[in-house]
């Protein structure tokens, strides 16, 4: 009974690593759990002010309100877009299928000890009440958010702000959603379109690309010809449809905005030649 738990085990283990490799994906990283507790702090340090008189009520919800705005920003975390090559990436993927099991079996069976308990959950009790007690304050701004922007529709950073809130709980549809107004009301700004796009293309199945993200991505070359998001995808965009001489333009200009040392540059010159 219990290999067939570690069998199942390993093949969730070996599904998730496979998923990234295979279709584009979008990593994150974030130091959220340490800049949210100092900012609880600076939360309970303006009460504490408003109690000696420091502060008047006005400038405590000021405060409060900026304090809110940066939390919410710092459990946000920082995106950025790798195409990886889709040949390589399943060549990688059947490795892993048939290395990782084999390698994993052999350290367990080195290593490890089924017959150990569990840990009990009285040692995680503290744990994961600080999970939850950080999801409720995380949920709970979002949701103050929502509710100000019913009250005023019209501020399109602040429905791009709740796009990327919501897209960091993992509420997909609602990020969708804020983000298509945020666009609508910032004619003129890249990063909102860039990350709208990204959480688009993150939702693909890999057969083609979405066509309200290539077509952000296309307004994002208008206003910044350089972008090297718009340009990668929307050239790879036009090398899925056939039109191989303008995914070659674009990956060319692509090529000529990154650095030198960038390790970008030859996947990029991989998939020009590849094109030929």
């Amino acid at each position: 009974m219990i290999w067939f738990v570690f069998a199942a085990m390993t093949a969730l283990a070996v599904g998730g690593i496979l998923r990234p490799l295979l279709r584009p994906t979008v990593a994150s990283a974030s130091r959220a759990d340490y800049d949210l507790t100092v900012y609880r702090d600076q939360l309970e340090e303006i009460t504490r002010d408003v109690e000696r008189g420091l502060l008047s009520a006005d400038q405590a919800e000021a405060a409060r309100t900026e304090i809110q705005r940066r939390m919410l920003a710092s459990a946000e975390a920082e995106k950025f877009l790798a195409k990886p090559d889709i040949r390589a990436g399943r060549r990688i993927a059947m490795a892993i299928v048939v290395v990782l099991p084999l390698f994993a079996l052999g350290f367990y069976m080195s290593l490890g000890a089924p017959e150990l308990p569990d840990r009990p959950y009285a040692g995680r009790a503290a744990q994961i009440a600080e999970m939850k007690e950080r999801s409720a304050t995380i949920q709970g701004m979002v949701s103050r958010l929502a509710e100000r922007l019913k009250a005023s529709p019209d501020d399109g950073k602040g429905w791009a702000m709740l796009g990327r809130s919501y897209r960091a709980l993992g509420d997909v549809d609602g990020a969708i959603d804020a983000y298509g107004k945020a666009v609508k009301l910032l004619p003129g700004d890249v990063p909102v379109r860039v990350d709208f796009a990204v959480l688009l293309l993150d939702q693909a199945d890999g057969s083609a690309l979405p066509e309200r993200a290539v077509g952000l991505l296309k307004e994002v070359l208008v206003l910044d010809p350089s972008q090297p998001d718009a340009l990668y995808f929307v050239g790879l965009d036009a090398a899925m449809t056939g039109d191989k001489a303008k995914a070659a333009t674009l990956w060319t200009r692509l090529l000529e905005t990154l650095p030198p040392d960038s390790p970008g540059r030859g996947q990029v010159q991989q998939q020009i030649d590849g094109l030929k």
